[in-house]
């Protein structure tokens, strides 16, 4: 009975194991998706050039334009409906936002890392910002009238991109909307400001 017991104890304990393995996999992979960012206070911080033809990057037409505020606005209502206070908008943020979304939309991509190999906190640290928490929330909607309200329904619907949304630490946000044929494509970045 003894054994048995130690048997038992043990297979417990390696189940454990891997659990604890397999949920950290996941997490590593869920970050790279939708998790947010964080500073490491000893890292020290890279600089990368960014043309000035992005940093000045101007909305593609006053309707989405539109849609811009629109996003910012219910992702802010969302905030208000959970007790949080809302995100200010970063003007330089909805540029580094709108930047990734025009690349998406030129060059037919859909992912957190451009084609230079940045991933968000390298993007928005590229443009002089720093911050200690760095997220990313993406949509691409295809042939879609709403896409602002859209896209925060499902970043809503899903806990990862609601997590970016409802973190009290989140103080400012950028959004940029780029649109290529019939398809939209959404970046929001959420920062706690250094």
């Amino acid at each position: 009975m003894h054994l048995l017991q130690r048997q038992q104890a043990s297979s417990f304990f390696m189940i454990q194991r891997w659990t604890k393995l397999f949920s950290g996999i996941m997490v590593v992979g869920l970050s790279l998706l939708t998790s947010p960012s964080y500073a490491k206070p000893s890292a020290s911080v890279a600089t990368y050039s960014t043309s000035p033809s992005s940093i000045e990057l101007a909305t593609q037409s006053n309707t989405l334009a539109q849609m811009e505020a629109q996003v910012w606005q219910q992702i802010n209502q969302q905030r208000q409906r959970h007790g949080l206070p809302a995100l200010q908008l970063n003007r330089q943020l909805s540029l580094v936002a709108r930047s990734h979304s025009q690349q998406m939309a030129h060059h037919n991509f859909y992912s957190h890392v451009d084609q230079q190999g940045r991933n968000h906190r390298r993007r928005v640290e590229a443009s002089g910002l720093r911050a200690y928490l760095i997220g990313e929330n993406l949509m691409r909607c295809k042939r879609i009238n709403d896409p602002a309200s859209v896209s925060v329904s499902s970043w809503m619907g899903s806990p990862a991109h609601r997590q970016n949304i409802l973190l009290p630490e989140m103080k400012e946000t950028g959004v940029g909307i780029w649109k290529q044929g019939n398809t939209y494509y959404v970046t929001q970045i959420y920062i706690e400001p250094k």
